[in-house]
């Protein structure tokens, strides 16, 4: 994993070496080590770039962390009761239904719902918001002057504290996280559903059936916990897609996550160079974050599969 993330950064920092006339004047391996022993100290951003951007970094995975929290707490639960009721009425109405749905929920980007869905809210609510959830903005924070939604949202609220932050975290990114949930749970869905029914069709499944079980009881005891593994072990697998869609959730609706901040890294006009050692610090934390959801995916399909325990 450590020379994965160590080759994939080299090598976007070749790529910028190459392009950016900023970097020409240094050779690019000591370019490269000056930029990565400078990461924590901040000594890389100097001169041509705007200083050090930890300080702006914290927050901003903070925020695309609970976005992605509140993803995960959408696609999970839903993505479980959503295959389950397609495989106890396997090749029925509500089955078909649920696999036409899911196909068109995941045939949707996460950005493009989350435009016509911000766009919708701004119609329908104004700068009041949608019923109780915000259009756009982190709690505590306004959304910067650029995009979507700029000049339409009143005063940034306070984000309080105890309860009331919880309840303010949860207004701000409901529209968001269901934007970004929406598709993975058509696509998981999908896959659940079709181990459900191959472990439905199980001998032992037949034996619960014949001591008196009933459907929704066998699905529940015996198929969930055999299917599940596999479907947690796959969703994690996609975080790297899930963490990309986030990016881009993360701008339309102004969540001054790592997407908006990666974003406000490029010039919007033609005459600033590009901050190329801040970009060369977004694809390593967007690297690291993502192959470290590849260890967490293997840690969890051995912790929720006995028989891979017992294998190890």
């Amino acid at each position: 994993m450590l020379v994965v993330l160590a080759a994939s950064t080299f090598l976007s920092f070749v790529f910028f070496w190459t392009h950016e006339i900023a970097l020409k004047d240094q050779p690019v391996l000591p370019a490269y080590w000056n930029w990565l022993t400078g990461l924590f100290d901040g000594s890389s951003y100097t001169g041509l770039f705007r200083g050090p951007l930890w300080p702006q970094f914290v927050p901003a995975i903070g925020h695309t962390a609970a976005l992605l929290l509140l993803t995960f707490l959408f696609v999970i639960p839903l993505t479980i009761g959503v295959a389950a009721l397609a495989a106890t009425h396997r090749n029925g109405p509500v089955d078909v239904l649920i696999r036409g749905v899911s196909y068109i929920a995941w045939a949707i980007p996460a950005f493009l719902l989350s435009l016509v869905l911000a766009l919708a809210a701004v119609s329908v609510g104004g700068q009041h918001g949608l019923g109780p959830f915000a259009i756009a903005g982190f709690p505590g924070t306004c959304p910067p002057g650029l995009g979507l939604n700029a000049g339409v949202l009143g005063n940034c609220p306070s984000a309080g504290t105890g309860l009331t932050w919880v309840w303010n975290m949860f207004r701000y990114l409901t529209i968001p996280a269901f934007c970004l949930a929406i598709g993975f749970v058509g696509l998981h869905a999908r896959y659940l559903r079709n181990g459900l029914l191959q472990t439905l069709d199980a001998p032992y499944i037949t034996t619960a059936r014949a001591k008196g079980l009933s459907e929704r009881q066998v699905v529940r005891r015996h198929a969930l916990r055999i299917s599940v593994a596999p479907f947690v072990g796959a969703l994690f697998a996609d975080f790297g897609a899930i963490f990309g869609a986030a990016l881009a959730v993360d701008w339309v609706f102004k969540l001054n996550g790592l997407g908006t901040l990666f974003v406000r890294q490029f010039p919007l006009d033609s005459y600033s160079p590009l901050d190329v050692y801040s970009i060369q610090l977004c694809l390593l934390i967007t690297g690291a974050l993502v192959l470290a959801s590849s260890l967490l995916s293997d840690t969890l399909l051995t912790a929720l599969d006995p028989r891979l325990r017992k294998a190890s």
